[in-house]
């Protein structure tokens, strides 16, 4: 049991340390992401406190989806487990693929947004300057791609995981 508490926390820390980072670098790409685009959570402008209070709040519960569904992946059953630490370099994996996809289409939607082949949302458009846009859709795709790459990334994470087992179970 203490393994599968310690493979939950795994995840939930490196979730919620992932979020703080990427929203620190989302929040200076677009800080209207988080003024304007988001529900108000903390009395405060600036990047570095946005960034903490949303990447804590929006990504916590991910951690948790995926530390359950990855703990019992690596524990359920009479196949051989996986600990806590063997998961570490995997995750770490994962985080680099979300990085990775985030970056990527932030940029695919800034160019596509400042060559004018997108927009924001029609009712966003008077609340943030027409010259901040790109930036808006910049932020948005970085966090769309990233909450899409975890989740699929997580489960064929804990899909590979559970089949290791499976196969390691077979030789031994």
């Amino acid at each position: 049991m203490k393994q599968t508490g310690l493979i939950i926390l795994l995840c939930m820390v490196v979730s919620v340390l992932f979020g703080i980072v990427h929203n620190q670098i989302s929040a200076r790409v677009s800080i209207e992401y988080f003024t304007v685009g988001h529900s108000r959570i903390i009395d405060s402008v600036s990047p570095v406190l946005l960034g903490i209070a949303w990447g804590v709040k929006s990504t916590w519960w991910v951690g948790l989806c995926l530390g359950i569904l990855l703990s019992l992946a690596a524990r359920t059953g009479n196949w051989p487990v996986r600990s806590a630490a063997s998961l570490v370099k995997p995750m770490l994996t994962l985080v680099l693929f979300c990085a990775a996809s985030s970056a990527s289409f932030g940029i695919a939607g800034y160019l596509l947004s400042a060559r004018g082949m997108i927009s924001v949302c029609r009712y966003m458009i008077p609340s943030i300057s027409p010259d901040r846009h790109a930036a808006f859709v910049s932020a948005l795709w970085m966090h769309t791609a990233s909450y899409t790459a975890a989740a699929m990334g997580g489960l064929i994470l804990s899909v590979r995981t559970f089949a290791g087992r499976l196969s390691a179970g077979k030789q031994g």
